[in-house]
């Protein structure tokens, strides 16, 4: 029976993709710093593992009997290349000890179009040693998902009377669920290298993204452009980071109507103050 170890199991997309491993027969380990958010006793076929990616700790045990690498780890929060980048090595270093057949590398689209935005340095840096590395491998570039625009958005709404934010800014948001069913199915599939970036259904506005989240939250403040004078900045506003292949269904309207039950989204006519 295939092992699939996820690192990063507890985030985001973890969350969404170790159920939907699971349902498809795969024994799915989680590999996390902390106690897993789903419950291991709730199938047979899942399984934690306490590791470290930053540290190093627990990562050979983490590999021991596994057959497939999910890399889902990041951390955006300042550690540096920490986890991104010598996380990653040690964990290919360990996979080819262990036989691992196929190392499965999650990224960001448009980060070799925007290289010298920091965090996308050290996710161009990770995609190098995975493929440099001695573990055959698939690296899967998506879009930003929902939950981050959303995320984003929320922080901007912490300055007082306004929505202070990069309106000018191009989006393309995918759900997290649909990119976790495109990673089951490459699972399945034999390690292939860079694969077909996958997307959201439809590219955005950062302004007209806000207006939409204001109306679904019934908020109504004015959005203020927060002009960012940077070479990387202006990649985020001519869009080089969106991409064609729109495996995404699931539209930006959509993901604010679950996740905060608006009944509709009324057309796009709130002001954008320059």
């Amino acid at each position: 029976m295939t092992r699939v170890l996820v690192t990063g199991g507890n985030g985001g997309l973890g969350h969404e993709l170790v159920p939907r491993l699971v349902a498809a027969g795969y024994t799915t380990r989680i590999l996390s710093r902390f106690a897993s958010k789903l419950d291991t006793q709730s199938s047979p076929l899942l399984e934690w593992t306490q590791a470290d990616m930053a540290a190093g700790t627990g990562i050979a045990e983490a590999v021991r009997e596994v057959d497939v690498i999910v890399n889902a780890a990041s951390n955006t929060r300042g550690s540096g290349p920490a986890v991104d980048v010598e996380g990653t090595r040690r964990l290919l270093e360990l996979s080819v000890k262990v036989g691992v057949s196929h190392f499965l590398h999650v990224s960001i689209t448009g980060i070799d179009q925007i290289p010298t935005f920091p965090y996308y340095k050290l996710k161009l840096a990770a995609e190098d040693v995975v493929k440099q590395g001695h573990v055959p491998y698939s690296i899967l570039r998506a879009s930003m998902f929902h939950s981050l625009i959303d995320l984003f958005l929320q922080m901007f709404a912490r300055v007082p009377l306004v929505l202070l934010m990069p309106s000018d800014f191009q989006v393309q948001p995918m759900d997290t669920g649909e990119a976790a069913d495109a990673i089951v199915r490459q699972i399945g599939a034999a390690p292939a290298g860079m694969l077909p970036d996958i997307t959201g259904p439809q590219v955005l506005n950062a302004g007209d993204a806000a207006k939409l989240w204001q109306q679904a939250r019934g908020m109504h403040r004015p959005i203020v452009r927060l002009p960012l004078p940077f070479e990387w900045a202006n990649g985020f506003r001519q869009g080089r980071q969106v991409s064609q292949n729109k495996v995404g269904k699931i539209t930006w309207a959509d993901w604010l109507q679950r996740t905060y039950g608006a009944p509709n989204h009324a057309p796009l006519t709130q002001k954008v103050t320059p």
